[in-house]
């Protein structure tokens, strides 16, 4: 039944989209990528910066009460989310380069992007820990030979490219912010809005990855997902006043 909803949502924007205002899309769509860097960068609880001073940070491009790397993590993601715009909209495929191009802009002048750990990593109070360093370069080309021969739906294979980053953790830092760029990434590849994880849900997204990481099982993410979906494009559509 939700299936069935998300695909008249979905199908109730295209025709919608047919006859509306460019400039009133364009608002629509910066403000969720805003609202999409506020929860992304919040979520790790280290980069907890307002959303009116992301808002703010995105337009001066600089605010002195908030460190270098605050400020860079919020900058490079939007230059980020637009890369993964641009790129799934062309339906470039999502290789292991890509990947790494998108990692490189997240932490352009933080630390050096694109290339994997070479130390172990520990990701508190989670129940399933990232594997060990030596073992991230074949878990990635299993992973990226997984994703050629994945049968299932664009969600499924949306959420279950998200999980298996989010698992491996290949890189030392900034492996969740990845991870959901990369299921933008999918989304908007196969025509579908993208969706921001709200930080007041974060509890309950830790909790159906967790089911993913120790249990192999997709299904309560995927239908996490399925709902900000359906979330995303209410709220997309009363936006556009219909």
């Amino acid at each position: 039944m939700e299936k069935d909803l998300l695909e008249v949502e979905r199908q109730h924007l295209a025709n919608v989209l047919k006859e509306c205002d460019e400039n009133q899309l364009e608002d629509v769509e910066k403000k969720f990528a805003l609202l999409y860097t506020y929860d992304a960068v919040g979520m790790v609880g280290q980069n907890r910066i307002p959303y009116e001073d992301v808002k703010r940070c995105s337009q001066a491009k600089a605010l002195l009460e908030y460190s270098e790397r605050e400020q860079k993590e919020i900058l490079n993601h939007l230059k980020a989310f637009e890369y993964v715009i641009k790129e799934a909209k062309s339906k470039t495929p999502f290789t292991e380069e890509k990947m790494k191009d998108i990692h490189e802009i997240l932490v352009e002048g933080i630390f050096q992007g694109g290339v994997y750990r070479n130390v172990n990593i520990n990701i508190f109070g989670a129940t399933h820990q990232p594997p060990d360093y030596v073992k991230v370069y074949d878990r990635m080309a299993k992973f990226f030979t997984n994703l050629q021969s994945f049968e299932g739906n664009p969600l499924e294979l949306a959420t279950y490219a998200h999980a298996s980053i989010a698992k491996i953790h290949p890189f030392v830092d900034a492996n969740g912010r990845l991870a959901k760029l990369v299921l933008n990434y999918f989304l908007i590849q196969n025509d579908y809005l993208p969706i921001s994880i709200p930080l007041e849900q974060r509890e309950n997204y830790i909790e159906y990855l967790e089911a993913f990481k120790t249990e192999k099982d997709l299904t309560p993410l995927m239908n996490f997902f399925k709902d900000l979906l359906i979330k995303r494009y209410d709220e997309t559509l009363k936006a556009l006043d219909v």
